[in-house]
């Protein structure tokens, strides 16, 4: 039992070193943290299409497999030189996908209240912090994106703080059970 503690300790410091490490360069460097996971990323996906051409010339002669690790090779070349352009893409479809749901929640919060529902203000409310957030991703999307990258910083500077004091506690209990239970196998012992 002692040693699954010490192996749990040893995961627990790693996550929280790691939750902290990647929260502050997310908080602090948002652009250069974003920039370096989409060339990995790029790196990855080229990694991927020149395994594809290397077991295509190796092993299998298949036509499907040539074509699919070019796709992989220049899919990650742009992935690595357009990550902006990819990302913000990608944000402003989220921020139109927001800006109608907050428009739909908007035009619900009405028929609510025509309804004489009590909760009509609050959907309203809701409805409308949407419909702002939407817009501002629709028409800064790489600017929101740095935003939210740096909430995602805090938040996990916050996991990683929750997740050592609770550490701390876990170790102090398994500290208490292990001299407690040493306590009475002696005196156990002593009853012999």
């Amino acid at each position: 039992m002692r040693d699954f503690f010490i192996k749990l300790k040893n995961l627990s410091l790693i996550t929280i070193a790691a939750g902290l490490i990647i929260g502050i360069l997310l908080l602090f460097q948002p652009d250069k943290t974003v920039q370096f996971v989409s060339i990995l990323c790029g790196i990855t996906v080229i990694m991927l299409g020149a395994g594809a051409w290397i077991s295509y010339f190796t092993k299998v002669k298949s036509t499907i497999l040539a074509i699919l690790g070019s796709l992989a090779i220049i899919a990650g070349i742009i992935l690595c030189i357009k990550y902006e352009s990819i990302i913000s893409t990608v944000l402003f479809l989220f921020g139109i996908f927001i800006l109608i749901s907050g428009i739909v929640d908007f035009v619900s919060a009405i028929d609510a209240k025509k309804n004489d529902l009590k909760s009509w203000i609050v959907s309203l409310l809701m409805a409308a912090a949407t419909i702002i957030l939407g817009l501002l991703v629709v028409v800064n999307p790489f600017s929101s994106m740095l935003v939210l990258t740096k909430l995602l910083g805090a938040a996990l500077i916050v996991y990683a703080v929750m997740d050592l004091i609770t550490f701390i506690q876990v170790k102090k209990v398994v500290k208490y059970s292990l001299s407690e239970q040493i306590d009475v196998e002696a005196q156990e012992h002593t009853e012999d």
